[in-house]
């Protein structure tokens, strides 16, 4: 628990800073699990501190739903750690979609994770991983070239190609390797390999196709 009003207004502004990127670039956009339970970490302090939640874990529902329908809180950094914690929700629900549809075979689930966040790419990586292992390579190779439009698009606003790159095949890679585990094929297989050796010259900084 943050025990001093600085602190805690430190933090409510990292949370903002981190949500705005979020907002605005998607690499931040397919968070890990630990990246959201650092922000909900954060908003449950601001809770606390704040009396929004109560010893006991409690939310006080009467003032989020003033919250909810827009009435402010006259405090900008607790309107800023409001709207963080609606953000962390869409993301959560976007991942919980594209693991059920990843974990039952449900291309519509992944489908709807993509329509809660269309710029994230890592989505879109894994409905392509998802439709290879269905045997639609057609499917994959547009889900695919999906994925790599929105990475380009990045690079267009002056996005490192090299970073970019390298966020996009460590999802396609994940992707893969998932369902290699649940139904793989000799496609799959190919595809993993060829995006680990794209990942192996990054690493050594060698050049790539995608960023020439």
């Amino acid at each position: 628990m943050i025990s001093t009003p600085t602190a805690l207004r430190a933090r409510l502004r990292r949370t903002a800073l981190i949500v705005g990127l979020v907002l605005v670039t998607p690499m931040l956009s397919a968070c890990t699990q630990e990246d959201i339970d650092w922000l909900f970490a954060i908003g449950e302090e601001w809770g606390r501190a704040n009396g929004v939640i109560d010893e006991a874990g409690n939310i006080n529902y009467g003032q989020a739903v003033m919250q909810v329908f827009g009435v402010p809180s006259g405090d900008s950094l607790v309107d800023a750690a409001l709207d963080a914690g609606s953000v962390v929700a869409n993301l959560e629900d976007a991942e919980r979609l594209a693991r059920e549809g990843i974990e039952s075979g449900d291309i519509a689930k992944v489908e709807a994770a993509i329509e809660a966040r269309t710029k994230d790419w890592g989505f879109h990586e894994q409905k392509a991983g998802l439709l290879m292992a269905q045997g639609d390579f057609a499917g994959a190779d547009r889900a695919f070239a999906d994925s790599e439009s929105l990475v380009r698009d990045q690079i267009s606003k002056g996005g490192d190609c090299r970073l970019l790159a390298r966020n996009m095949f460590t999802h396609r890679i994940n992707a893969l390797e998932t369902q290699l585990g649940l139904q793989p094929n000799d496609q799959l297989r190919s595809k993993a390999a060829e995006t680990q050796s794209q990942l192996d010259a990054l690493a050594a900084n060698r050049s790539i196709s995608f960023c020439s």
